[in-house]
């Protein structure tokens, strides 16, 4: 159960008509105040925001309410530590659903492990949609929306679990609402197409459904108090086994760790792809600049140079093979030997080398 719930202080007259005032605010707003200005109120106004949909996705995945209370807490702790570094807070809402369904799945693997009365294999689905109950079709719906590109489940969160318009969505995030009624319905194709790769014949219309059916869930009071209390403490330099419970801490851990590991994977990812351009960029200059060609003859620079030959008459420059003497010669066979004294052994000028 999370920490606190039951003895968390209640908010202040002053704070509550705060949060109400801030609660007019975009979430980038919210998150300026709360990481730059440590305002309390405005992660208050976050967690009243969104607490409904992340409590949703946390009560379909986990049937213990108290495991359920966990993860929503360690959710909104995962934005405590990562908030202030989010590239696009204004997509706050897509974020904190992608990682209550990843942080719910870390608590139900923690507490699977922890009885020892689930497998770890996964469990086979239904063909027939009808044979599945709502809230766990709800949770396959969840998982794969968090497989989807950023474009595509933005509006399917905004739209269908938020319950905002296309225009409100698209104000939200900045898109013509053309774009977002396109995303929106190539969002369902996809998931669609996901969803029968589990056996689940789900049409759009099926699917869009069960959107329909959707009810925000209505986090308790206490369980958002509580919350609100914990980021702030958090916040403020407080330990995290300090302001959330065994099973909270452990899956903000694990979250933060599954994170890291991703910017690590795509930094080496990236570093490697840089290697290779290099390593191609490199071999192309050195296989084609001319001085390779010459080198390929097993010419020296210094039988370069003496084999160019110009033509006073139109500028052209070209390349005249040396004369190489017979073996028998007094040279030995070398192009160039000063040292012989016969000059028969000096290098062949422009005049005395017919044209190529």
């Amino acid at each position: 159960m999370a920490l606190g719930l039951t003895a968390a202080p209640a908010l202040d007259p002053a704070a509550q008509a705060a949060i109400a005032d801030l609660s007019l605010l975009p979430d980038e707003q919210l998150l300026t105040r709360f990481f730059k200005q440590h305002e309390d109120g405005a992660f208050a106004a976050i967690v009243k925001r969104h607490g409904p949909v992340v409590y949703g996705v946390c009560r379909r995945i986990l049937s213990d309410s108290n495991d359920a209370e966990d993860a929503f807490q360690a959710t909104f702790l995962v934005l405590v530590r990562k908030g202030a570094s989010l590239r696009q807070p204004g997509k706050l809402s897509s974020w904190l659903y992608g990682v209550a369904n990843r942080t719910a799945r870390k608590v139900k693997l923690q507490a699977a492990l922890r009885k020892s009365c689930e497998s770890r294999a996964p469990r086979p689905l239904p063909s027939d949609p009808g044979e599945l109950k709502y809230d766990e079709l709800r949770s396959i719906l969840d998982e794969e929306i968090g497989q989807l590109p950023e474009k595509y489940a933005l509006p399917l969160v905004l739209c269908y679990l938020e319950g905002k318009t296309n225009a409100q969505a698209a104000e939200q995030l900045g898109w013509p609402e053309g774009s977002m009624s396109r995303r929106l319905s190539r969002g369902r194709e996809l998931l669609r197409k996901r969803l029968m790769r589990r056996g689940l014949a789900l049409t759009a219309a099926l699917i869009a459904a069960v959107f329909c059916k959707q009810t925000l869930a209505a986090v308790p009071a206490a369980l958002a108090e509580a919350t609100a209390i914990a980021g702030q403490k958090l916040l403020a330099g407080a330990k995290l086994r300090e302001v959330a419970s065994p099973a909270a801490a452990k899956a903000v851990l694990a979250v933060l760790e599954s994170m890291t590991a991703a910017v690590r994977l795509t930094g080496a990812s990236l570093l490697a792809a840089a290697s290779i351009l290099l390593a191609l960029t490199t071999a192309i200059y050195t296989f084609t600049r001319p001085a390779y060609g010459a080198s390929s003859y097993g010419f020296g620079n210094g039988d370069w140079f003496q084999g160019l030959v110009t033509n006073s008459s139109d500028r052209s420059t070209r390349y005249v093979f040396p004369t190489v003497a017979p073996a028998s010669g007094g040279c030995g066979g070398a192009v160039v030997a000063p040292s012989c004294g016969d000059s028969s052994c000096a290098p062949p000028t422009a005049h005395s080398t017919p044209p190529l």
